[in-house]
């Protein structure tokens, strides 16, 4: 695959163009009647999820937890003319998730009484959706082709699938539901899905809808051929600035989306973003995101090491601008080729994290370390905003080659 510096951005896309993306699947998609009551128990602060080494872990038996939509076997680069040809449909026989019926037996008397399923439409004033209420049958398993495995993580796998009706190519994330309560996620699931299903913004993946069966729980995910930048940075990076700062933009500009609607995501990294044709990056991998009210601050620690900021660090109170410190350090990574404050141990990153203590390589341009400067202050309220960030000269200076 071949990365030129000229890319159309997605916040070039209108809103028709935005909307087409989801026009086939949601005709036939929706969020099912499936439920997983929440559990009561307390999830652990110090819970953090990456494939990275630098990461904290509740499991008691390894060093990290892998986000479920981890690719340790991603799919390779292709072009996206073939991109919805990719599937490569496995034989009956060898499915990569076996066979069974969709099991309706632990809907509650509530869901079974009606027939209407909710969807999340993509916009307020679509013209594909005229009702947020559809009467469709629930999906199942057998309503795909499973096709090649995107990603295996610790609490299941990512296929590419084709949904057998229309044709339609999306992911489809399996997980364990013996593995989602081993480690007490519940919680954390049924807020990955509330919020991801309920944002439509061009850089975030969208979230078509879930279901179960009697061991799994499947999550329909907008499909992206290309795979994580983490892997495309191990691959071809560091990058240019210019490529850098369409990416940075991109990811500003839906993290603008989120946080005035009070969503922290908490878990920004290269991992978390994907990538698309064009260039266009997709935000994704809501599992430590949070609705955070007006005026109120969080105190769980959750993240990676790398990208932790003061305020966590220290278990102070902290708010949206978490986020903000995070794309700081993204930005600093996509264009060195590591995290600015990596170090052999985690209290060795902590400590120099509290310092600042960056150091800028001779290649990167001046305007290019304001700009991470400006970013990575210890107090919150002095980060740049997220709209101060897209008007960087930084980012002006390299926007016409986009």
């Amino acid at each position: 695959m071949s990365f030129t510096n000229r890319t159309v951005s997605s916040y070039r896309l209108n809103k028709k163009e935005t909307l087409d993306q989801h026009k086939t699947v949601l005709s036939i998609i929706s969020t099912s009647n499936s439920k997983i009551s929440p559990s009561k128990r307390r999830t652990l602060k110090n819970t953090l999820r990456s494939r990275r080494y630098s990461k904290l872990s509740a499991s008691p038996k390894k060093n990290g937890i892998t986000s479920s939509s981890s690719s340790s076997n991603s799919l390779s680069p292709i072009r996206k003319e073939v991109a919805y040809n990719s599937y490569k449909v496995s034989s009956k026989d060898n499915s990569p998730i076996k066979s069974n019926q969709y099991d309706n037996s632990n809907e509650d008397s509530n869901t079974k009484k009606s027939n209407t399923t909710v969807i999340a439409s993509t916009s307020t004033n679509t013209n594909y959706i005229k009702s947020p209420i559809l009467k469709i049958k629930p999906l199942s398993k057998q309503d795909f082709e499973i096709g090649l495995k995107l990603g295996k993580g610790k609490f299941g796998n990512v296929y590419c699938v084709r949904h057998i009706q229309s044709g339609f190519i999306c992911a489809l994330k399996a997980m364990k539901k013996i593995d989602i309560i081993h480690y007490r996620l519940e919680r954390q699931f049924i807020r990955e899905v509330e919020i991801q299903a309920s944002l439509n913004h061009p850089n975030i993946a969208k979230l078509y809808g879930y279901f179960y069966d009697e061991k799994r729980v499947y999550m329909l995910i907008e499909y992206m051929p290309y795979g994580e930048l983490y892997k495309l940075l191990e691959k071809h990076g560091p990058f240019n600035d210019i490529m850098v700062s369409s990416f940075i933009y991109q990811i500003a500009d839906a993290l603008e989306y989120l946080h005035q609607r009070r969503i922290i995501h908490r878990d920004i990294k290269p991992e978390n973003i994907l990538i698309g044709p064009n260039n266009q990056v997709k935000l994704t991998d809501f599992g430590w995101s949070i609705i955070n009210p007006y005026g109120t601050r969080r105190k769980t620690l959750c993240g990676t090491i790398d990208y932790l900021s003061p305020e966590l660090i220290t278990s102070k109170e902290y708010d949206q601008t978490v986020d903000i410190w995070a794309l700081g350090v993204l930005m600093y990574e996509l264009l060195v080729g590591s995290p600015p404050f990596e170090e052999n141990t985690k209290e060795m990153t902590y400590k120099r994290i509290m310092k600042v203590d960056i150091n800028f390589p001779a290649t990167m341009s001046l305007d290019a370390q304001n700009l991470i400067k400006r970013i990575l202050s210890t107090e919150p309220r002095n980060r740049l905003s997220l709209r101060d960030i897209k008007r960087h000269p930084w980012i002006l200076r390299n926007k016409e080659f986009w």
